[in-house]
Parts: structure tokens; sequence; C-alpha cells
């Protein structure tokens, strides 16, 4: 009795050993991992152009940080198994595999079920905090001025830009830096996806239905591009167009140069010189 008493004892031992290498290697190969990805998903992320896509890229490296630790969990006790407990006798010494003994039964205590529930839910309470945060800051964020808007169409496999207050239609998206635009987007032919990753705007083109994005504002000048994240048709790879974000006077030059709104043009009668004010340029024409 004695000596199964402490064979018991050494048993549980050795077990509590394995448990604190086990967690002792997940939690540096966590550190080391998360490490990486807080250095290495900014880098690899397109450059953000205005706060929405900002928010779409931190998102991106919380997201995968917090699943780091889940997986590695799995993963470390996974191989660390394989490894360790692996049955070392070679293949010719078992006749029959269903002689092996089968391993010991393992139980879960209570305070292990509670400890890992509690903790699952806190991460599901997170990211569903985190997205609704998100989703009300874009959705409930007051224009601190008159948006641009612009009707987006799409149809295969193209993508026709409207500026209805400004009267210009184009197969190119020009925006201004700085200035709230809000697209409505709507589909002449079948379903289509508007996706500008870099400005944090994606929204469904639906036929005959025009639907209202949240009101962004780009705050980067450069080139991007739309894409239709919608599987469309033979030729869906080809529909993009190019987006351009350009200081508020090359803009009015280009809505002048395409037939626009002569009041940010800054034409005789159209405004002059206060129509090119900040904060005033679109008042007048939207």
């Amino acid at each position: 009795m004695a000596d199964e008493n402490n064979e018991a004892l050494r048993s549980d031992g050795r077990n509590r050993w394995h448990v604190s290498r086990v967690l002792w290697i997940w939690a540096i190969l966590s550190v080391i991992v998360i490490v990486i990805v807080l250095i290495v998903v900014p880098l690899i992320e397109r450059a953000s152009g205005s706060p929405s896509a900002h928010f779409a890229s931190l998102t991106d490296v919380v997201f995968t940080a917090l699943a780091v630790p889940v997986a590695l969990f799995v993963w470390v006790f996974m191989f660390y198994s394989l490894v360790v407990f692996r049955d070392r006798r070679s293949a010719g010494a078992v006749e029959n595999a269903e002689d092996l003994p089968d391993g010991p039964h393992i139980e879960a205590k209570p305070r292990h079920q509670i400890l890992w529930l509690a903790v699952t839910a806190a991460l599901a309470a997170f990211t569903v905090a985190w997205g609704m945060f998100g989703f009300y800051q874009q959705t409930t964020a007051k224009a601190h001025s008159t948006p641009l808007v612009v009707n987006v169409t799409g149809q295969e496999w193209t993508w026709t830009f409207g500026y209805p207050r400004l009267g210009v239609k184009s197969h190119e998206l020009v925006l201004p830096v700085g200035h709230e635009v809000q697209f409505r987007v709507t589909s002449d032919d079948v379903l289509h996806g508007f996706s500008i990753g870099q400005l944090g705007v994606s929204m469904d083109a639906n036929p005959g239905v025009w639907v209202a994005t949240p009101v962004i504002k780009p705050t980067r000048l450069g080139t991007y591009e739309v894409r239709c994240n919608e599987l469309c048709g033979l030729y869906h790879t080809y529909m993009w167009a190019q987006v351009k974000v350009v200081p508020m006077a090359t803009f009015i030059q280009w809505v002048k140069a395409n037939g626009g709104n002569s009041k940010i043009a800054g034409s005789p009668g159209g405004g002059g010189q206060a129509a090119l004010s900040p904060g005033n340029e679109l008042e007048e024409a939207v």
C-alpha cells in the first residue's frame, strides 16, 4: 500500500513538472511571436489613408496578437505530447497495436474548466466590444463640414463615379484631401463590391438599390485603388479603378477641367477666391 502511494506521488510530481514545463514553453513562445506580430504586421499593411482605414489596420494587429497565445496553447501542448510521450519502441516490438495499453484517464478539475471558460469569455467579450466601438465610431461621427457626395455605379466590369452636386462624371475617382466624403453605391447589373482598402471603405453594390457608406475623411495624399470584392463574372479581376487623393486646389482644377460646377472653380460669378479658402471650397457646391 505504501509503495502504491509513493508511486502515485511520484507520478503526480512528474505530471506537475510536465505541465509547468509546457506552460513555460507556451509563455516564452507567445511573447516572442507577439513581438514579431507587432513588428511585422504594420510593415506589411498598406499605408492607411483615412482614420477608418487606420482603425482597420490596428484591428488586424490587435486581433492577430490576441490569436497568438490561443493558437500556441493548442499547438505547444499537442507537439509536446507527440515528442515527449510517444511510444519509443520499434515498430517490430509490438505485434498487435490493439494490445497496447490505454493512456491514463485524465479528467479536468473544476477550477481548470472555470479558468478556461473565463479566459475564452473575456476574449470573446473584448472582440465584440472592440468591433461595436469601431462601428459606433464610424456610424455616429458627426460631419464637421458638408460631405462631398459621390455616386458610385458598378457595371460589368467598370466603375462610374458621379459628383451630383458638382456636375461631373468620371471613371476615375478623385477626392480632396482633408474633406469629408460619402459614397452612395449601386449596380447596373449584378452584385458588385465597392472597396477601397486603404481608405477603409467597403460596401456591396446591389442592383437597383442605393446604399450610403459612413462618412470618411481622406487624410493622406496618394494614389489608391478601387477593387470589386464580389465575384461578378469573367473579368472580375480587372474591375478596378484609380483613386487619387489630391490637394483641394488640384481637385478644383480637375472639376473645372471636366466641365463641373464653376462655383468652386474660382471663375467670375462663381464665388471667386472665396471658394478657394480652407473649409469653404465645397460649401457653395455641395
